[in-house]
């Protein structure tokens, strides 16, 4: 019996069904985020100090940039189990750029918390829901200068420890009082 024209058969049939499949598998991929999220911003000088993510067109991202400032981002800030999942400096034109290779990084709800910080001083904390879309929003880190408050030591260590570093804390510690 003879074979319609547009059937396939043997290696197209194969072909055809293998492609079907990598594009399905591409799919899937895309949406679950599999791929590195990247986030931009600034780091400017002002009147005060702070960390948000604004429209990219936000004016004072074209503020005076300043450099050396360095981002964390923190999942589950507010879990035991919450992790620094990255962190970038500021350049010398202030310019900053996080890359998060985690899963489900604004495609899942959740919380995550941004840091500044610059020579072991804090400068400012902020909690934010990540965009799906990290292109519609953009990271403005505002520093006023001679901000910044020491971190304590213990805040510090309790740090350490939920990282699973192996440190001591002294036994005149605070947490032992």
């Amino acid at each position: 019996m003879p074979r319609h024209p547009s059937s396939r058969t043997g290696v197209a049939a194969i072909c055809a069904t293998a492609l079907r499949g990598l594009a399905a598998i591409a799919c899937c991929l895309s949406i679950v985020g599999c791929g590195a999220y990247t986030l931009e911003g600034r780091a400017v000088v002002g009147d005060y100090s702070g960390i948000e993510l604004v429209d990219p067109d936000d004016p004072r991202l074209a503020g005076t940039g300043t450099s050396g400032m360095t981002v964390e981002v923190v999942r589950d800030p507010e879990s035991l189990g919450r992790t620094i999942v990255t962190r970038a400096s500021s350049n010398g034109s202030g310019a900053i750029r996080l890359v998060i290779s985690e899963f489900g990084v604004g495609f899942l709800e959740e919380t995550w918390e941004l840091r500044v910080l610059r020579g072991g001083a804090e400068f400012a904390a902020d909690r934010v829901s990540l965009p799906f879309n990290p292109d519609d929003k953009r990271i403005l880190v505002t520093v006023r200068p001679g901000d910044g408050r020491s971190r304590s030591t213990l805040s510090t260590e309790a740090e350490r420890l939920l990282g699973g570093e192996d440190s001591r804390i002294p036994s005149d510690s605070t947490i032992f009082r």
